[in-house]
């Protein structure tokens, strides 16, 4: 009898002193307050520092962009190689001349030309050159390197065929009122009374296919309409 209760006293002993260090155990793995604290301060500063990552982000994707625009913009408002050879093209004579590329972003005095060859087609003698400007698509007379004159010094000028049209404004024949409104540098929308359209330019004359209307520009800065609308209109 001695005997089994000294093995109860034992076992609830050893019971006992087991629940005793679990509990100790769990206390010590909970977090303390503290340690919850540490936690979440550094979950708060994870989300600001992804959010700052992400509002620089953005800030550098728009910045680029806008950069982008500029770019886009500065070469849509500039001429192409092939744009500024069909100005050349307009005012000669094509059946008899041609026109070839010399030399691309030629700079002259902080302005930007392309410079052309006219050429005859029978034993492809030149000419002369022509310079145009990138941005305002105007003529020069390309004498030499960094030279350029007026282009009624160029020996294919011809005062009917280069008078520099301008087809934009407002223009009445008295009754009737024309607005003309650039599309780009070939083209143009017009709109007479009721009517309306595009038309294409080709040097100082200007067709809309479509409707059978061509348009001229006349060295007095007047308008000639011919084909299905017809009249004489000047400029307001």
């Amino acid at each position: 009898m001695k005997k089994l209760l000294i093995f109860i006293f034992i076992v609830l002993f050893c019971i006992t002193t087991t629940a005793c260090g679990e509990d100790k155990i769990q206390e010590k793995d909970l977090p303390s307050d503290k340690d919850k604290t540490n936690t979440s301060s550094i979950a708060s500063l994870d989300v600001q520092s992804d959010v700052q990552n992400e509002i620089e982000q953005q800030s550098y994707i728009e910045e680029n962009n806008e950069k982008s625009e500029i770019n886009e913009k500065s070469e849509i408002n500039e001429l192409s190689v092939s744009e500024a050879r069909r100005l050349v093209e307009e005012t000669i004579d094509k059946d008899i001349y041609m026109v070839l590329d010399d030399n691309t972003d030629v700079q002259i005095d902080s302005q930007k030309y392309y410079v052309f060859i006219v050429a005859k087609r029978s034993d492809n003698t030149p000419v002369g050159q022509v310079a145009v400007n990138c941005k305002t698509g105007d003529k020069y007379n390309y004498k030499d390197k960094d030279n350029l004159e007026d282009y009624s010094k160029f020996k294919l000028y011809d005062p009917v065929l280069d008078i520099k049209a301008d087809f934009e404004g407002i223009f009445t024949d008295g009754n009737r009122t024309l607005e003309l409104l650039p599309m780009d540098n070939q083209s143009f929308e017009y709109i007479l009374d009721d009517n309306g359209g595009v038309a294409s330019i080709e040097g100082a004359t200007a067709k809309d296919v479509e409707n059978n209307v061509i348009f001229v520009y006349n060295e007095d800065g007047s308008i000639t309409i011919s084909g299905n609308i017809k009249g004489e209109f000047k400029r307001q």
